[in-house]
This record gives structure tokens, sequence and C-alpha cells, in this order.
């Protein structure tokens, strides 16, 4: 049997969801206010907020606390996590804080944590990768024990909860990414939640810049392309493009940020009314490869815990990655082992947990294109190159 091209990520659209953009982007400012309130409804937040990446989501709100504490300037980041993360932290001018994680839940190393946080702490950072989420409380716990903010970086986890609290929602800011590869998708932008007044207060000061005609035209015509070239009859197209840089893990803090496009909003709100959906849809598939994994690791949900496996990490990797059936390693190094980082660091300690995941996390794709054959072809691909 002939396996199929499948993305290792990723949430298709839809031609009437263009069509629905396209009638959101007449509405202009209006549409932007529709997707903020149904977001800030759902998820219980006084204020919303919209830029054009994840990244630029996170530089906002870091600028936003530095504005609160200007004495502080160390950001502490799990050591485990998108080179994204670290790479807003220096565009916003501050130093990177690692601590370790726990390779079985990819939860915060509490002891690791403490020691990376001190008196010159702007926040603690708390990544749900892959849409697990965090052990919170003992996150939590340590913020309010030296009065340090929490920035909840659900990027990855838009739904996943936690003790029946929703990720992203339990720090002083939350984050969410519309980007390609995440829960749901306006082809990119970045979403920050707080019910903080005073953050709230200093973030509507920070107004954006609009997206420009040519940034509106690429990510239309973005859109109209991943409503076909996501189906596996058609992903080798993008895959065999190396240029595109698809899935690169890359640390750049050179970027700019503007604000999200009224088409964006109206793709967003699209995508965020079907959420519901498409996470059980990705249970479903989960569910279905750990049948077939005879037994291979994944990571242990925390207790209280509810995933929504945006990917589905395996924790004892495999002798090959299978890109062709969206079977990738995760990031290509812990990041206390980025060269182009280390300048930017401090408090650089060994973080054995994330540098055990780095090299032993294998992610497969969870999305609605994966059938059951797609899951046979690899697992037994898998047992035959000798990964049990």
């Amino acid at each position: 049997m002939m396996p199929r091209a499948l993305a290792p990520a990723g949430v298709p659209f839809f031609l009437g969801d263009i069509f629905a953009a396209l009638r959101a982007s007449w509405r202009g400012r209006q549409s932007i206010e529709d997707f903020r309130r149904e977001l800030a409804d759902f998820f219980n937040q006084e204020d919303v907020f919209f830029y054009s990446s994840g990244r630029g989501a996170v530089r906002a709100g870091l600028q936003a606390l530095h504005s609160l504490a200007p004495d502080r300037d160390e950001v502490a980041v799990p050591a485990f996590t998108s080179f994204s993360v670290p790479s807003a932290v220096v565009n916003a001018g501050f130093k990177v804080c690692l601590y370790d994680v726990d390779p079985e839940t990819m939860s915060p190393d509490m002891e690791s944590l403490k020691r990376a946080v001190n008196d010159k702490t702007l926040c603690i950072m708390v990544c749900h990768l892959y849409g697990c989420p965090v052990d919170m409380d003992p996150v939590l716990a340590i913020a309010r024990e030296r009065h340090v903010p929490v920035f909840d970086d659900a990027a990855q986890a838009m739904g996943a909860q936690y003790k029946n609290r929703l990720a992203g929602t339990m720090g002083d800011l939350g984050l969410f990414s519309l980007s390609r590869g995440k829960n749901i998708s306006a082809v990119d932008g970045g979403v920050l939640v707080t019910n903080h007044s005073r953050l709230a207060g200093i973030l509507k000061a920070m107004p954006c810049d609009a997206p420009s005609l040519s940034v509106r035209i690429r990510t239309g015509l973005a859109a109209l392309a991943l409503c076909f070239l996501l189906y596996p009859g058609l992903y080798w197209i993008p895959s065999g493009m190396p240029f595109l840089r698809l899935g690169e893990s890359r640390f750049d803090p050179e970027f700019t940020v503007t604000g999200l496009t009224a088409f964006q909003a109206g793709l967003g709100l699209r995508m965020f009314r079907r959420l519901a959906g498409i996470n059980a849809a990705r249970k479903d598939v989960a569910g279905q490869w750990m049948e077939k994994l005879n037994g291979r690791r994944v990571p242990r949900v925390v207790s209280g815990g509810e995933s929504v496996w945006l990917r589905l990490p395996v924790l004892d990797g495999v002798d090959e990655p299978m890109p062709g059936m969206g079977v990738v390693p995760a990031y290509p190094a812990s990041l206390n082992a980025i060269e182009d980082l280390k300048p930017y660091l401090r408090h650089a300690e060994p973080c054995p947990g994330a540098e055990t995941l780095a090299r032993a996390v294998l992610t497969l794709p969870t999305h609605c294109y994966v059938r059951g054959k797609d899951i046979d072809i690899v697992t037994r691909a898998m047992a035959a190159n000798g990964a049990g």
C-alpha cells in the first residue's frame, strides 16, 4: 500500500471560509471586534488583543509587563519549546533565563524553575506543547510566592484544560496562535488575553501598524492555497519546495509586528466556531495512534489535565522520521544548545530533561486528513525500524 503525503500539522480551510473572510474584509473593524468579543466570552477574559504573529503577541505582552516592572529584564522560559518564544523575548529587548522540564509530562521541573526565578524575573513563561496542558498549580504557587507574573502560552493548546480551567487563561497574560499549524488558523496571527486591567490599559496604548496591502493580498492567496495544498493528494507540492522552509525551527529575533486584518478575523472566527469539533477529531485520531503504538510512550497527561493533541509526541523516537507521512522530529535542539541564543542567556544551567526531549521526541499528525490506513502504514514502518 503506497503511503499518502500528509502534513505534520494543520487545519484546512474550505471555500466557504474564504468567502466568509472576504465578506468580513468589507466590514473592516467590525469583523475584528466580532472575533474579539467571541474570544473574550469563551475564555472569560476582559480584554483580547490581536497581532500579526504569535511571537509578535509575546513581544507586546512582555513590553507591557516591563512597563509595570521596569527594573526586571529576565524571562523564565522552558528549555524545550518553540524557538519563537526566545526569538520574541530577545526581540522585546530582554534576557532569557532557562528552566528544565520533566521529560515525562513536558511540565516544568519545579526545582529548576525555582532556581531560574529571581528578583530580575519579569515573568514565568509556561508553554502547553502539542496541546498537552502543563501542571499549573505548582507554577502558580511559585509565582505567588515570588511575586512574579505568569505568561500562559497556549499557542499550541487552544481548548486544552487543566482542572476545569482553559489553557491560556491561568496567568496574568495568555497567548494563542493562529498560524497554519495550530488548533485553528487565520493563516497567521497571535492573540493576547488578560483580565489584568493595568496590563490591558498599557496594551491599548501600544497600537500596531495596519498590515500593508501586499501583506493582505499574500494572506488571502495563502488562505486560498491552504484550501487545497493540505489535502494528501496535493501536499507533496509544498513539501517538495525547500524554499518554503515548512516546519523549520529557527531562532530569529528579527521580525516586525502589525495588527490582524479583517480578512483574518473573519477566517479566524469561522474556524473558532468549529474549535470543539476540530479538537474532538484530533483526540480521536490521537487515540487511534495510541492503540497502534504497541506500548510506545507518549507524554503522561498531568492530573486534572485534558489534552487536545495538536500533534501526538512519541517520547521514544524512531530510527528514521517519515516526513512524507507527516512524522517529523520535534524541535531540533533544547534552547540551551542554540548557539545564537547564548549571548542572551542568563542562568544557563544543564537542562537534561529538555535535552532528552529534543533527542527523542517524534510527532505524529492528528489532523482531519489522517486515516486508519495511514496509521497502519506508519506504525508498521516504525516497528520495522526497530523503534519499539
